[in-house]
């Protein structure tokens, strides 16, 4: 699975760090170098795992690991390099923009939700307020909220964080951008977002959230801030 790698790899750091007396080994510069590059190893290889539909042979990559640094390796440099690139930037992309449109299809079927022309999926928990809600795109709310992957990893949570959050909408994605707007103040909606309403092709830069990946909201509109209140 694609926790094994991350775990593995944090196992080892642990290990590691905790034969060598965690932090407090860390006497030198050499010391603070070799750890910084092992964190920076580890987010990226995070951040590529999280990216990724198919789940890695474990053994192959440490496999790989080990005839790099031994410089006796099974594929050429060349060649790699372009199996990977065509697999990130075309395969993985419509692997996962298939696996999105598959749970979003699985989603529409569900009692309560509807679908907007632009393939945004939403339903109405509570109505809110009719009278107060936002209709530009330059109104702003204030909002409590929690943000899932397809497979119900939380990305991001105001609720964790334990306070609102005020956008303008249109400084958001623009699923959030249509979505805000058809539930009024007090409401609360979910918000199913296919990924050309959220961070498309290439996802986000931290690799919560991979390329071509639907992403689902729960959103509840605390207040709504129309943008002729907010010039005065």
């Amino acid at each position: 699975m694609k926790k094994v790698l991350i775990i593995a790899v944090a196992a080892l750091a642990v290990v590691s760090m905790t034969s060598c007396g965690g932090s407090r080994a860390m006497k030198s510069d050499v010391d603070t170098l070799s750890y910084a590059l092992g964190t920076d190893f580890g987010n990226s290889l995070k951040r590529l795992v999280n990216s990724l539909e198919d789940e890695m042979n474990m053994d192959l990559f440490y496999k790989g690991v080990e005839d790099a640094l031994a410089e006796n390796v099974a594929i050429e440099q060349q060649e790699a390099y372009a199996f990977l690139r065509n697999y990130m930037n075309v395969v993985n992309p419509q692997k996962a923009l298939a696996a999105s449109t598959a749970y979003l299809a699985e989603i529409e079927k569900q009692e309560g939700v509807q679908k907007t022309e632009s393939g945004l999926l939403y339903q109405i928990v509570r109505e809110g307020n009719a009278e107060k809600k936002a209709t530009l795109d330059t109104d702003k709310v204030r909002v409590m909220y929690e943000g899932k992957t397809r497979d119900g990893k939380v990305f991001d949570s105001s609720y964790e964080r334990g306070d609102t959050a005020q956008f303008a909408l249109n400084q958001v994605i623009k699923g959030w951008t249509e979505g805000m707007k058809l539930v009024g103040e007090g409401g609360e909606i979910k918000l199913w977002i296919p990924a050309d309403l959220a961070y498309g092709p290439r996802g986000t830069r931290d690799g919560s959230i991979g390329p071509n990946h639907a992403i689902t909201f729960t959103v509840e509109l605390v207040e709504v801030i129309p943008t002729e209140a907010e010039a005065k």
